[in-house]
């Protein structure tokens, strides 16, 4: 069964913008079957909490929940979590971590054990392109598709700007309550300084930046001088993209430089025209013209 604080966090979530809100009904709408479901996202968006937000809202939901994170385990050690959390998960909900980190033999057992028709609710999460693996042989095609019956995309943090505000505060509240801390509040000038972040950790980057902030804050008030923003271990492979494309090499023009540079900050954005644009000191009206060119050229963006 759930701890409380699970219950609090996934509750919480309801309050958010539009188009999350819709995840949240899609999720409770398909927690009343057995249908296997696939959660997938960028590192960090949050894709256990929506799995175990179908758990709670499912007829299993005071059954067990068990998780298997393949992050976790490697090798021989990852079957014997597997063949354990099997048993245990029998009536209740069996949550697969980055289902794409599996080998191929374990991928098979698995696969055996969902198609065996066993009492368990099978969820998988992972933040890679699987359609891509399946292509390239890493992963089995079967699996996908058994997985795939439902397939959930939670977005990024940076695409929800909107809900970060309250994200901060539900943060913070949680942490308070376990440091035995009076609940804080942020300043104005503190939540536009979170809203100027990248976070490319998604909400596990936040809620660690808000537990810092509630720890150092001396008074009832969050300031930007409490929050501390560290570096994402992702951080290095998105800025490295950019930083390659910023090389001069022979036969290289310098609107290809700039095209380059363009593509790659989209692509670091998530798509985001207008963090882009403010990322690279151009108007938003230069990068659309910028994309139609490049539309015309044949290129997507």
């Amino acid at each position: 069964m759930l701890r409380s604080e699970n219950k609090i966090e996934t509750r919480e979530l309801q309050s958010v913008d539009h188009d999350f809100s819709e995840l949240l009904q899609l999720s409770r709408t398909i927690a009343k079957s057995r249908a296997t479901v696939l959660i997938q996202g960028a590192s960090g968006t949050g894709k256990k909490t929506i799995a175990k937000y179908i758990h709670e809202n499912s007829v299993r939901a005071e059954r067990a929940f068990e998780m298997l994170n393949a992050k976790e385990f490697t090798g021989e050690n990852l079957d014997l979590e597997f063949k354990k959390k099997l048993d245990l998960a029998i009536g209740g909900t069996f949550l697969i971590v980055e289902i794409s980190r599996l080998s191929l033999s374990l991928q098979q057992k698995v696969y055996e054990a969902v198609q065996s028709g066993t009492d368990i609710r099978w969820i998988a999460t992972s933040s890679e392109d699987l359609p891509r693996l399946v292509a390239e042989g890493a992963f089995r095609e079967d699996l996908f598709y058994r997985f795939n019956v439902v397939n959930l995309k939670v977005p990024s943090l940076t695409s929800r700007l909107s809900d970060l505000e309250l994200l901060a505060n539900t943060f913070a509240q949680k942490y308070s309550k376990i440091h035995g801390r009076s609940t804080p509040i942020f300043a104005e000038d503190a939540v536009q300084y979170l809203k100027s972040q990248r976070w490319v950790g998604n909400l596990r980057e936040l809620e660690s930046a808000v537990e810092r902030a509630v720890l150092l804050t001396q008074g009832n008030e969050i300031r930007p001088r409490d929050i501390q923003i560290t570096v994402s271990k992702e951080a290095p492979a998105l800025l490295a993209g950019l930083e390659k494309n910023l090389d001069w090499k022979p036969g290289k023009t310098l609107d290809e430089i700039e095209r380059n540079v363009i593509l790659e900050a989209l692509k670091y954005h998530e798509g985001n025209r207008t963090h882009t644009a403010k990322a690279l000191g151009i108007s938003i009206r230069t990068l659309r013209n910028k994309l139609a060119e490049y539309r015309v050229m044949g290129i997507n963006a």
